[in-house]
């Protein structure tokens, strides 16, 4: 399944399932729709000293420092899927939201495969535990999946998202590792699951690029690849 929005962001879970976000510059874009603040705090420049320094020229260059320090992020996408890569694009809706002292998601989508065929669906992190359910006009089940491959899936999502409310580098779920001028490696750790995955920025501090493993379904196999 291959859904087309302006994230920039790429991977595939274990499922079978495929999921590549493609960088199309002729669709809505993803904004931020909305966030939980908390009150009579604000982020400080005090904050970000323990952190790499690429990540601390990224905080600065992103505009965290001196915001409201934020709970919650809801992001809403408007797109197009494609189930494979041989099939038409479909318009989708989606809404996700985070939960930042929590490290969760909830990603809800209704597409529209055909003129009176709606499938809705639902991709989750919650307390370290991925899952993924799809289903026809959203009563039929189609996928119901979970495990330690989903879990790995989710929790490497949500690291490599956290690009688009960045006050969650300095949540205690994750830590982060130098690795030179311009790049670190985050460790996201949820009980006794972690995931890991390298952000790199430019001289300035803007995000670039962000690589990991993730697990690939070839035939009866799970591979844990880049």
């Amino acid at each position: 399944m291959q859904y087309m929005s302006r994230t920039g962001v790429s991977g595939q879970h274990a499922t079978g399932l495929k999921i590549v976000i493609l960088v199309v510059l002729l669709i809505i874009p993803l904004f931020i729709a909305g966030a939980k603040t908390m009150k009579n705090d604000v982020i400080t420049q005090e904050e970000i000293q323990h952190l790499p320094q690429p990540v601390q020229r990224f905080l600065e260059y992103s505009g965290v420092i001196g915001t409201p320090r934020i709970s919650q992020a809801t992001i809403e996408q408007t797109g197009f899927f494609k189930i494979a890569p041989d099939k038409p694009w479909m318009p989708f809706t989606a809404t996700q939201v985070y939960n930042i002292p929590g490290a969760s998601f909830e990603w809800k989508v209704r597409m529209k495969m055909a003129p009176l065929i709606i499938v809705t669906g639902r991709d989750a992190l919650q307390d370290g535990q991925g899952s993924m359910k799809i289903k026809l006009f959203g009563l039929i089940p189609l996928v119901n999946a979970k495990g330690p491959e989903m879990d790995q899936g989710a929790m490497t999502r949500y690291l490599s998202e956290t690009i688009w409310f960045p006050q969650a580098f300095l949540d205690e779920h994750i830590t982060w590792e130098e690795l030179d001028f311009l790049s670190a490696r985050a460790t996201l750790t949820i009980g006794d699951k972690f995931a890991t995955g390298v952000f790199n920025f430019d001289n300035l501090g803007e995000f670039k690029e962000f690589t990991c493993n993730r697990y690939y379904v070839k035939g009866d196999e799970k591979l844990l690849l880049p």
